[in-house]
C-alpha cells in the first residue's frame, strides 16, 4: 500500500510540475500605441514611400515579439484580445484607467497590460564629407518619443510610467541606406527600449549565480544589452515611504561594481566582473550603466591615413 501510495504520489508531481511552472510566468497584453497626435518632423530630403502610421502602428506588433523572445511572459495573442474587446465595447488604444484595468485583466486573463502613446518621431538627412576624398555621405538622424506605462490588473497598480527618448544615426558608410530602412532601424531601437523598461518593472535584472570572475544574469535572448555592454551591479538600501500617505516610494540605491555582457544564451546571459568583485553578490540588482555618449571620432580613415600615433 505504502508502494502505490508513493507512486500515486510521484505521478502527481510529475503531472503538476509543468502546470506550476507555467503558472508563474505572469501573462502581459499589449494595447495598441496611441499615435493619433503623434509629432512628425522630417528634414526636407526625407522623403517616405508609406505612410508614417505603417512605422507607428506596427509598434504594438514588434512589442509583442520580443515580449515573447524574453522568455518572462506569457503574451496574449492580439487577435483574441481584439474579439474579447471589441464585444464587451473596450477601446484598444491609448491609456485606460486602473479600474479599466482589472476588469479587462478579468475578462482576457492578463496580469499586466502595457499602453502607450508615442509623442515624437522625427528624422533628417545631413550631408557629411569624407576628409581627403570628394565622397560625400548622406548621414542620418532620427528620435523617437514614447510615453509608456504598465498596469497589475491585479490591484490597478501603475507599475512603471517612463518616457523612452530613443535616438538613432546612421553615417552610411557604403550609401545605400533608405528612409524605410532607417525608420525600420529606429522603431526596432526604440522597441528593444520598451521592452527592456517593461521586463526591468516587473522583473528586475539580477545576478543569478556567481563562478569565479564570471556572473549569471536571469535575462537571455531579447534583452536590450547585446555582448560588450558595460552594466551596473546596484545594491538596495533604506526604503523610502511617503509620510503624508503611506506609499512606497522605491528604495535608496548603490553601484557597487560593473560588469561587462561576454555571453547571451536563451534564457540567461554571462558577464565578467570589471570592478567591485568583493561586493558584487548574488541577487544583486543590474542595469544598464548611464554613460555620457562618447561621439566616435569624425575623421574617416582613407588609405593614406591611420588612427594610430606616427613613429618618427
Amino acid at each position: 500500500m505504502k508502494a502505490i501510495s508513493r507512486r500515486l504520489l510521484f505521478t502527481a508531481l510529475i503531472f503538476f510540475a509543468p502546470l506550476t511552472s507555467w503558472a508563474a510566468k505572469p501573462t502581459i497584453a499589449v494595447l495598441d500605441f496611441d499615435s493619433k497626435s503623434v509629432e512628425v518632423t522630417f528634414g526636407h530630403r526625407f522623403v517616405l514611400m508609406q505612410p508614417v502610421e505603417t512605422t507607428t502602428k506596427m509598434l504594438s506588433s514588434d512589442l509583442v515579439t520580443y515580449l515573447v523572445k524574453t522568455n518572462k511572459f506569457t503574451v496574449v495573442e492580439r487577435d483574441r484580445m481584439k474579439d474579447i474587446l471589441t464585444e464587451q465595447e473596450f477601446s484598444e488604444s491609448g491609456y485606460i484607467s486602473p479600474k479599466s484595468a482589472v476588469k479587462m485583466g478579468k475578462l482576457i486573463g492578463a496580469d499586466y497590460f502595457v499602453m502607450g502613446k508615442i509623442e515624437r518621431l522625427s528624422a533628417e538627412i545631413e550631408n557629411k564629407k569624407v576628409p581627403y576624398t570628394n565622397t560625400v555621405l548622406a548621414q542620418y538622424t532620427g528620435k523617437m518619443v514614447v510615453n509608456v506605462r504598465i498596469v497589475d490588473s491585479r490591484g490597478g497598480k501603475v507599475v512603471r510610467a517612463e518616457k523612452f527618448t530613443v535616438e538613432l544615426k546612421d553615417r552610411n558608410r557604403n550609401n545605400d541606406v533608405k528612409h524605410e530602412d532607417f525608420l525600420e532601424a529606429l522603431k526596432e531601437k526604440t522597441v528593444k527600449t520598451i521592452v527592456n523598461g517593461i521586463v526591468s518593472g516587473v522583473f528586475p535584472t539580477k545576478i543569478i549565480k556567481i563562478s569565479g570572475n564570471t556572473v549569471y544574469l536571469n535575462r537571455g535572448a531579447g534583452a536590450a544589452f547585446e555582448l560588450g555592454t558595460t552594466m551596473a551591479v546596484i545594491v538596495q538600501g533604506e526604503g523610502l515611504i511617503d509620510p503624508d500617505t503611506g506609499e512606497s516610494l522605491g528604495s535608496t540605491e548603490e553601484e557597487v561594481g560593473v560588469i561587462e555582457i561576454s555571453e547571451i544564451q536563451n534564457k540567461f546571459s554571462k558577464a565578467a566582473i570589471v570592478s567591485g568583485a568583493k561586493y558584487i553578490k548574488k541577487d544583486a540588482l543590474v542595469r544598464i550603466r548611464i554613460e555620457e555618449e562618447i561621439e566616435e571620432n569624425e575623421r574617416e580613415l582613407t588609405p593614406g591615413s591611420s588612427d594610430k600615433p606616427v613613429n618618427w
